[in-house]
């Protein structure tokens, strides 16, 4: 009888421990803490053979904490890849920044599951044990250097240049424009400038010659009497 007792109780220890061990490797688990600069969503992505996390996407609002919790029930090392993206209205913006996250879990000597977890920054590579999503400011826009099209309103100080009278390089040579020739009224008439006088110097010429062709005559014809009472 008391044989039997002591079978009973033994065994009644062991499904007592063995239901201690299982009840403490469901509950092994992490929570992987997330900070988002502004607010946003946050995603947890498994490797393979890793178990997903009660939630894949979380919602982290500016100044606040969120977490990704993952049960274990076996022993392992498991990867993550979590990354974020920013809230802009409607719209979101990717955040230029991941994370990979390595979990260990180990079981101690009585079957208890434990986990450890280690937190890397993919961009330069340093351990932290919180997750925090800052965005990169945008570099400023330089001014374009590019001249402006747009027509100046200021007042303009050169100076008007006169238009060019030299033909474009490969044009034939231009000629002097000719005046069309000035005839005179009196031909062989030499020009002084003054044509409205000319004729009444001609007509004073003429009757100057004519009164001295008068005296003339007028002389011979006396001197040639004189001559004739002379011989007389």
């Amino acid at each position: 009888m008391r044989k039997c007792l002591s079978g009973s109780l033994i065994l009644l220890l062991l499904l007592i421990r063995i239901s201690v061990s299982a009840f403490a490797a469901q509950a092994a688990g992490v929570d992987i803490p997330v900070v988002i600069d502004g607010g946003g969503t946050a995603y947890m992505i498994p490797e393979v053979n890793s178990p997903l996390p009660t939630e894949t996407a979380i919602r982290v609002d500016n100044g606040r904490t969120g977490y990704f919790h993952i049960n274990f029930t076996e022993a392992g090392e498991y990867h993550y890849t979590i990354s974020a993206a920013f809230s802009r209205g409607e719209a979101e913006k990717p955040a230029d920044e991941s994370f990979r996250l390595a979990v260990t879990v180990q079981e101690k000597e009585d079957g208890v599951l434990y986990a450890v977890a280690v937190i890397n920054s993919h961009r330069n590579a340093t351990k932290t044990d919180l997750i925090r999503f800052r965005e990169t400011p945008e570099p400023p826009t330089e001014p374009s250097t590019e001249p402006s099209t747009e027509p100046s309103t200021e007042p303009s100080t050169e100076f008007p240049t006169e238009p060019s009278t030299q033909p474009p390089p490969g044009s034939p040579p231009s000629t002097p424009p000719t005046q069309p020739p000035t005839t005179s009224p009196y031909p062989g008439t030499p020009k002084t400038g003054d044509e409205s006088h000319l004729t009444r110097y001609v007509l004073v010429a003429m009757a100057a010659s004519a009164g001295l062709f008068g005296l003339a005559l007028l002389y011979t014809v006396n001197t040639n009497k004189l001559i004739k009472e002379e011989r007389l």
